[in-house]
């Protein structure tokens, strides 16, 4: 678990060292100045590491293609970098759940070279996976643990409509984990199963409102180099008491993420969709964009040419491995018309954004563009079908905020900063104390949201491993 935090340089820091190459991507940011760096890990993942070493081995039975002249290619080994090679490292970054798995699969196939990951929860030889590098940073469930080693960044965007309830579905799979530990534990269930109806419907009641916002600023923050849209001691970016994301109406005032440019240029090289990359026709195009920019770089001498681009994309997604998935349709998984509704205003006010002033001729702006408004055809006919075809929604209830809110807790998600739990950071209290009153005590709330089934019987096995686990 890693707990990352930058404060003014005048503040009082526990500072750490990390020699410079060992591993490549081992550094937790950078700390040189100011930061703060909480680690723990405990010998449950020594227990953790040795019972999955054989089911994360698969993890890394991937391959890539071999550019044989003429539009040909061969299916071989992909491989990692290695830690000791100097290469021009590239980030792909996106939403959780924007489709990354299907893109670090073609990544690998045209360049040869393993994709890595920012917790490094990638099996065996993870710290050799350099060069390449996936990250949802800077959402709160992404972090930046390749100090100065990426030297360009790719955006991979989704469709909000399926890139909200799909990264439900990979929390509900690794049981709303925050720790690196248990993450690990469930990371051969994900991409395997869809949670119940029930508890989808509460996670998206609860979250919907910010997480839509957070898809557009992690957009926003790749394209503009860096905006920051969560406050400076909120070191796990996720917005709540005692701290809040920054007023959108003030955005000119937003700073930039000390991490850009001090550790890498933030702004994105290239944009991509999942959507177009998935698709046979368009897809070995949006292919393109990636080999382009890392074709020639160091680091990267096996980078198929372009006439070979089309037969890495079929033979990737021929072989590439895709478990059965259990649990109700995908199209089960949907929102209210108001939710919709709200899709739309925020789908619209991005594509006013990058059509207009300075974004009117970025070239990259223009492909945002072009897959905002596809992604708003989507998302207006799905809210004119229910509206044609109502089904039954959620009353409004005042008093199911504060329902699901205690929900929320019981997932371990909520009230990140306890009163009692900050006051334990020595190197932090100081600093936020006076946002706490005296009264400001926490206790979870009654829950009283209706689980039926399924539901139920999930979340109480699911506090029951916490427990243990904490235990």
């Amino acid at each position: 678990l890693v707990h990352y935090r930058r404060q003014g340089a005048t503040m009082m820091t526990t500072r750490m060292s990390f020699r410079k190459r060992e591993p490549r991507i081992g550094r937790i940011g950078k700390l040189s100045g100011k930061g703060t760096c909480f680690l723990a890990l405990n010998c449950f993942a020594v227990l953790v590491l040795f019972v999955h070493h054989k089911q994360l081995a698969l993890l890394n039975k991937r391959s890539l293609s071999t550019d044989l002249g003429n539009g040909n290619c061969q299916w071989e080994a992909a491989e990692p970098m290695g830690s000791e090679v100097e290469s021009f490292g590239t980030l792909i970054a996106s939403y959780p759940a924007s489709g990354m798995r299907f893109t670090w699969q073609q990544a690998e196939g045209l360049s040869g070279i393993q994709v890595g990951d920012d917790y490094r929860l990638g099996g065996d030889g993870v710290y050799d996976k350099t060069g390449l590098l996936k990250t949802q940073y800077p959402h709160k469930e992404g972090i930046w643990s390749w100090g100065q080693d990426m030297s360009q960044a790719i955006l991979l965007i989704r469709n909000p409509r399926w890139a909200i309830p799909s990264y439900h579905a990979l929390l509900s799979e690794i049981h709303f984990s925050l720790k690196w530990p248990t993450s690990f534990l469930y990371i051969s269930n994900t991409f395997t199963s869809r949670p119940p109806i029930e508890e989808w419907v509460n996670w998206r009641d609860y979250r919907f409102e910010e997480e839509i916002k957070l898809w557009r600023w992690h957009i926003d923050f790749w394209m503009e180099g860096g905006t920051q849209y969560w406050s400076d001691n909120d070191f796990e970016r996720c917005g709540q008491h005692p701290f809040e994301y920054l007023d959108e109406t003030d955005r000119t005032n937003w700073p930039r993420d000390n991490h850009c440019p001090a550790d890498m240029n933030c702004e994105a090289k290239a944009v991509v969709s999942y959507e177009t990359m998935k698709d046979p026709i368009t897809g070995p195009v949006e292919l393109s964009k990636i080999a382009q920019l890392i074709r020639g770089k160091e680091g990267f001498p096996k980078v198929v040419g372009d006439e070979a681009i089309q037969c890495v994309w079929e033979a990737t997604n021929t072989n590439r491995a895709g478990p059965d998935i259990v649990g109700p349709a995908i199209e089960s998984f949907t929102f209210t018309t108001d939710q919709f509704s709200t899709m739309k205003e925020n789908l619209q006010f991005m594509i006013n954004k990058y059509s207009t002033d300075y974004w009117a001729t970025n070239p990259l702006a223009q492909d945002l563009v072009v897959y905002f408004n596809s992604y708003m055809d989507e998302v207006t006919a799905d809210l004119n079908e229910l509206i044609a075809n109502p089904t039954p929604e959620p009353t409004y209830d005042a008093n199911r905020e504060e329902e699901l809110k205690g929900w929320y807790n019981t997932l371990g998600r909520g009230n990140r900063y306890a009163k009692e739990k900050v006051e334990g950071m020595s190197g932090f209290w100081p600093f936020v104390s006076q946002l706490y009153d005296e009264s400001s005590t926490f206790t979870t709330p009654d829950v009283s949201v209706s689980l039926t089934g399924d539901s139920k019987e999930w979340l109480d096995a699911h506090n029951a491993r916490r427990k243990a686990y904490q235990e």
